[in-house]
């Protein structure tokens, strides 16, 4: 006797199930890294803070200093602060840059001056900017995992024939997407309200 097959919507069932599985372990292995790439920025970000305030302390003018030698200093003082810039935290300020430039996080400050910053203004500006990044990225939660996905494929969709329909399709899915969240957040918000009489 031959083994009965199954039937088509027991293996339609099946494969859905199996797809569903694998996207939640995905989604949570991606939310998971999202995270630790967010602390990893904010504590990057922390750091750098911290080292340009040290910095910027060494560049007060002492009650005694001539102004000649005070410039003298400053200068050299500066130069030191970009060598240390670039010898403890360049590569993990690019990294991270590439990171959320990735996630479609792009920002000015760091595009203008991740590499060399120039001043110790620069370097704390820097490390507010992937501090606070951070924080809106771990505030995200899943959906900064989906949005990170949604970017690229949107780019991707756009260079390819017949682009411009795929992209406004896409950006239409896209508004459809943050017009619910918006109103899921205004009922919740709505739900918490104080009631006034």
């Amino acid at each position: 006797m031959k083994p009965s097959r199954l039937p088509p919507w027991k293996i339609l069932l099946t494969a859905t199930f199996i797809f569903l599985l694998l996207l939640e372990v995905i989604l949570v292995i991606q939310q998971e890294r999202t995270q630790i790439f967010s602390a990893t920025a904010q504590k990057t970000g922390s750091a750098l803070i911290n080292f340009a305030e040290t910095r910027a302390q060494l560049l007060q003018r002492k009650t005694d200093e001539s102004f000649a030698k005070y410039e003298q200093r400053i200068s050299s003082e500066n130069g030191e602060t970009q060598s240390l810039y670039l010898k403890l935290h360049s590569v993990e300020v690019a990294r991270l840059r590439d990171g959320f430039a990735r996630r479609g996080l792009k920002t000015p400050e760091l595009d203008e001056f991740y590499q060399r910053p120039g001043s110790t203004i620069a370097i704390r500006e820097i490390g507010r900017t992937l501090f606070d990044k951070g924080a809106e990225l771990r505030s995200g939660g899943l959906s900064a995992v989906v949005k990170g996905w949604w970017r690229p494929l949107l780019h991707l969709t756009l260079l390819t024939p017949s682009g411009r329909l795929r992209g406004w399709l896409a950006l239409s899915a896209e508004n459809v997407y943050q017009r619910t969240a918006l109103r899921k957040d205004s009922h919740a918000i709505s739900q918490t309200a104080p009631k006034t009489d």
